[in-house]
């Protein structure tokens, strides 16, 4: 049996005084269909009052199983985790499931069935498990809420066709282009055609960081005014210069939770493009012997920045 936790669908929500999280998996088999009933009971899967991976003091209290509307003879299975509001709640002192019962048993209490927590304003704690910093505390919430649960990262990688003259030429050192007229390129291969330029493949990856912050007011704190800027300094193992900040977006989630993204991209000329050498009237400038021409690396951002603004 597979029991696969379906990539993004990780959940986390914070309301005044408590978490609630949810995780979805893609539940089937190598061959033949398989029953709803073994699909939630899977051993090696979810069970009610397991405590979530990320989040310490909410347990799974509850799930929702259908049919998957992509893939053939699999069940889609959601699993809902909650902080416990009774003792009598997954995770909670008298914990209905400490004994091991299936998932589709409905009746875990003796004489009657579990009821789903309730809301009733402040929240109380997990029993004997003590619920860490990330979580809210036992007795009363917790004043130390953390601005991150989790660094979200989505990277795609690609190439931008651009004007070319030579190929396979060294990169300068941070991607500096030195004077105004620019770096002077002396290896590589010629490909231009009398002067005209050719397409030429550039790896990039665009590279997008995401993060959730709470509090009643976001704070800026000046990022707007690095975008356009490069890295001073190694970035996530790419090298100094390589990757030019794009910018950010904020959305505000709930009252007192943002959602903020940090877009950046790399650029294996370290965003550096190559211009021919020009006359006065923009035309290409041969040197004297008529048939050399000089190519240069130009910088098109050649302001630099810590990038300690990053998640």
């Amino acid at each position: 049996m597979n029991y696969v936790e379906l990539f993004g669908s990780r959940q986390v929500s914070r309301g005044q005084d408590s978490y609630t999280a949810s995780r979805t998996f893609l539940v089937y088999q190598n061959s033949g269909t398989l029953s709803l009933e073994d699909a939630v009971n899977y051993t090696g899967g979810v069970s009610f009052s397991d405590q979530h991976p990320d989040i310490n003091g909410i347990f799974a209290n509850g799930f929702t199983i259908k049919a998957s509307a992509t893939r053939g003879d699999t069940w889609e299975l959601t699993w809902n985790y909650a902080q416990p509001q009774d003792d009598e709640d997954a995770g909670g002192d008298n914990d209905p499931f400490d004994d091991d019962s299936d998932n589709t048993e409905i009746d875990p209490v003796d004489g009657g069935v579990l009821d789903p927590p309730i809301d009733e304003g402040d929240a109380t704690g997990g029993g004997e498990d003590e619920i860490g910093d990330e979580g809210v505390g036992e007795d009363e919430p917790s004043e130390d809420v953390p601005e991150r649960l989790f660094t979200g990262v989505n990277i795609t990688t690609g190439l931008a066709l651009v004007d070319g003259y030579i190929s396979g030429a060294t990169i300068p050192s941070m991607g500096a282009q030195g004077g105004d007229s620019g770096y002077e390129i002396t290896d590589g291969t010629i490909v231009h055609q009398g002067g005209e330029p050719v397409t030429v493949p550039v790896p990039t990856t665009d590279i997008s960081l995401s993060v959730t912050s709470f509090g009643s007011t976001y704070f800026l704190n000046n990022v707007q005014l690095k975008a356009g800027k490069r890295n001073s300094g190694t970035y996530y193992g790419f090298s100094g210069g390589s990757v030019l900040f794009k910018g950010m977006s904020v959305q505000r989630q709930s009252e007192n939770s943002w959602d903020s993204t940090y877009n950046f991209i790399w650029d294996a000329w370290s965003h550096m493009r190559q211009v021919p050498k020009r006359d006065s009237e923009g035309n290409v400038d041969y040197e004297d012997d008529g048939t050399t021409l000089k190519i240069y690396f130009k910088q098109p951002f050649p302001d630099t920045t810590s990038f300690s603004f990053s998640p």
